[in-house]
């Protein structure tokens, strides 16, 4: 037990110390994260196993760090920056899942039946909300980019957990209606929106009319709950709470007969800076506890991994090129979101499924997915920490030429 605490004591000053080398040199300090829990896990060291030091614990916190995650960036999101990026996010979400699922089938057709490969590319279909979010935020790219990319990340989420379940059931279960996902795929997101609007109504009504919604944390707390009855209702909990904070920090735009019952700044300043610190706690802890969970078994796997991560930024380039307008995006902005690939928990945790549901090529799957992580965030974090270089926007000049230097000189 005295070790754990020393080592939770550690844990809070080397997030505090990484975060202020990310500052000074752009280099990620979750990407140092995840590499400090990749080597004292099974992979490397072995010093930490999750399952036996950790337990259900770790996937609880793990869980909960992206509810917050989620939660905090829908309070920093505005009516004006949604109307402005919601298209842009929109069309970039189905473009980059889109184009990474077909090449990703094509390219493991040899290896792998037609259906598992699609299944691969749709469980590598998606960036993670819990790298994205908080990578984005300190960078020096436009507020509507920072926007596109964490709402991209929020739109993939959804695409890849509903088609790959949907998928999963259709190549495991007997019963299974071919269709049946696509009816999930369009149905989910949207009760997901509306009951996350609806909590935060609530929330806000509730901020006026008792004490209790004021307690410290209570704000945290309603968005687990919300995350909680979604995740019940087999909805998509993650886009619920994104929506939560989105109502919260907008109810000045709801009808003014509702918003005399309802409380006009649900959440204070003073919360926001403890959600804040929160937050920068369990991020923390959460890429370490990634970098734990990633296990490399086998040359074949990793190959293919590099393979299949190339492709995710090849792609992701020529998606860019194609949403990002050069008369309305820099080129800083282009660079960065073309670096904005990093798979997360969301691929670890759907990579698992398919052995633990008996299909034959399950471990080979989990296997090549585990690879892919790693490799994908330490691309993004190598690119995000180049982007503002000189000399390094000279090497891929060519890529990006028709992008202005200047921010000022871009039509707004």
């Amino acid at each position: 037990m005295d070790i754990i605490i020393i080592g939770l004591s550690i844990l809070f000053f080397l997030g505090h110390a990484l975060s202020w080398f990310f500052v000074k040199t752009k280099i990620p300090d979750l990407l140092i994260l995840i590499i400090i829990g990749f080597i004292l896990g099974p992979t490397v060291t072995g010093v930490i196993q999750p399952d036996i030091h950790l337990g259900q614990a770790g996937k609880v916190l793990s869980i909960i760090t992206l509810i917050i995650i989620l939660y905090e960036g829908g309070l920093h999101l505005s009516f004006k920056d949604l109307m402005e990026s919601s298209l842009s996010a929109l069309s970039l979400s189905l473009l980059t899942f889109f184009s990474i699922t077909a090449i990703t089938a094509i390219a493991l057709f040899p290896v792998l039946p037609l259906m598992s490969a699609l299944l691969v590319g749709v469980g590598i279909g998606s960036t993670s909300s819990a790298i994205v979010i908080p990578m984005v935020k300190p960078l020096s790219i436009n507020k509507q980019t920072k926007t596109v990319l964490s709402l991209e990340s929020a739109f993939t989420d959804v695409l890849t957990i509903v088609i790959f379940l949907g998928l999963l059931e259709y190549l495991t279960s007997e019963d299974s209606s071919g269709g049946q996902f696509f009816i999930s795929l369009s149905s989910t997101p949207i009760m997901s929106v509306g009951i996350g609007v609806l909590a935060g109504i609530v929330w806000a009504f509730l901020r006026k009319k008792t004490e209790v919604s004021r307690l410290p944390f209570a704000g945290e707390a309603g968005a687990l709950l919300t995350y909680g009855i979604l995740e019940f209702l087999s909805l998509n909990g993650a886009i619920g709470v994104l929506s939560l904070g989105f109502t919260l920090a907008n109810i000045n735009l709801l009808p003014p007969a509702l918003k005399t019952l309802l409380e006009d700044k649900p959440v204070s300043s003073d919360e926001l800076a403890i959600l804040s610190a929160v937050t920068f706690l369990l991020r923390t802890f959460f890429f370490l506890y990634l970098g734990l969970l990633i296990q490399i078994k086998g040359m074949s796997s990793v190959l293919w991994a590099i393979c299949l991560t190339s492709l995710i930024f090849i792609t992701r380039y020529f998606s860019i090129r194609t949403v990002f307008k050069s008369n309305t995006f820099s080129k800083l902005d282009a660079i960065t979101a073309t670096a904005m690939g990093p798979r997360g928990l969301a691929c670890a945790v759907l990579a698992t499924l398919p052995l633990q549901r008996g299909l034959e090529q399950g471990e080979w799957i989990q296997n090549l997915v585990f690879a892919v992580i790693p490799l994908s965030i330490l691309i993004t974090s190598l690119f995000v920490s180049l982007a503002e270089k000189d000399w390094f926007k000279k090497k891929i000049h060519t890529l990006f030429k028709s992008y202005s230097e200047n921010e000022s000189n871009i039509l707004m």
